[in-house]
């Protein structure tokens, strides 16, 4: 079981890294500070929305997974774009458009991690 967590949790985190920092340098954040901050944000986040989707799954069993994800990567979009306005307001970090940073880094790794899952 524990290998298991170990592994759900490495490799979730993993992948929405590697995927999460090409979006946010695509979207013009190339400094430093800011891909250091992105990497910081999703290993702030990735683990409990990981985490709430598992025990959604553990105590809902009968609850769609989807109908779990969604709420949750809300709550992660609005924490991320709020924790990016907070370094947007200093030009050294590179983020300009924070919510659409958050939106469109989660919703690529969301969308690629069902298509790896085949769940899309």
């Amino acid at each position: 079981m524990a290998f298991y967590l170990l592994e759900m949790f490495g490799v979730s985190l993993g992948l929405t890294i590697v995927i999460e920092l090409a979006v946010v340098s695509l979207l013009g954040v190339r400094s430093r500070r800011g891909m250091l901050l992105a990497l910081l944000v999703n290993v702030l986040t990735n683990p409990p929305a990981v985490l709430a989707c598992w025990l959604l799954g553990i105590f809902f069993p009968r609850l769609p997974r989807m109908a779990a994800q969604i709420p949750v990567e809300c709550i992660v979009v609005a924490v991320e774009a709020f924790l990016y306005s907070l370094f947007a307001k200093e030009a050294q970090w590179g983020i300009k458009r924070p919510v659409l940073l958050a939106v469109s880094a989660n919703g690529c790794s969301w969308l690629l991690g069902l298509l790896l899952t085949g769940l899309f």
